[in-house]
């Protein structure tokens, strides 16, 4: 599995290319004929402007917007979650939160069970811990980003229903079928 991803730094590419949209902001033009996965990574992302109480930027990492077939497989079995919560100080710096508290459930509100740390797979610990390293060199080693895996339950991007993120009194959502997946 991991032999695909490794060659050519096409973990490197998806990586960066799930950085960027993470990091895309309200500003951002729209897409010109965007394709499914493109039209699928938008909807995945989410940015919050909370005001004064900053920024939060939520990304679901779907089996649609991934190129590799080993990754899009685990990713049909695990919801992954990004979350970045920055703030913009009085002098212009950003900080970073550490962020708390995060709870997913389905549409009908079961509860997702959070996969223990020891028990990730091995390409998802490869993901994040390239992915952190990429936000930390990108922020001169300040930026904080959140994951968490989940066991995906009743949830699939590609079938009906919805995934619902509790983060900082808020209920983030995402309703499925994702735009961009197959018409059945």
């Amino acid at each position: 599995m991991l032999k695909a991803l490794s060659h050519g730094g096409a973990m490197r590419v998806l990586i960066s290319a799930f950085l960027a949209v993470l990091l895309a902001t309200p500003a951002s033009a729209r897409l010109w004929k965007p394709t499914p996965e493109q039209v699928t990574a938008d909807y995945v992302t989410i940015t919050h402007n909370k005001g004064t109480e900053g920024r939060v930027i939520l990304g679901w990492m779907t089996s649609m917007i991934v190129p590799a077939v080993a990754l899009k497989q685990m990713l049909e079995k695990y919801v992954v979650i990004s979350i970045m919560h920055t703030r913009q100080t009085p002098g212009g710096p950003v900080t970073w939160d550490e962020v708390q508290g995060v709870q997913l459930s389905d549409g009908e509100g079961q509860l997702l069970k959070q996969v223990q740390p020891d028990a990730i797979p091995p390409m998802l610990v490869g993901l994040m811990a390239a992915s952190d390293a990429s936000m930390r060199q990108n922020s001169l080693g300040k930026g904080k980003v959140f994951w968490s895996i989940w066991e995906a339950g009743s949830v699939s991007a590609c079938q009906k229903g919805k995934l619902v993120v509790n983060y900082d009194g808020e209920a983030y959502s995402f309703d499925t079928p994702l735009p961009g997946c197959p018409k059945s």
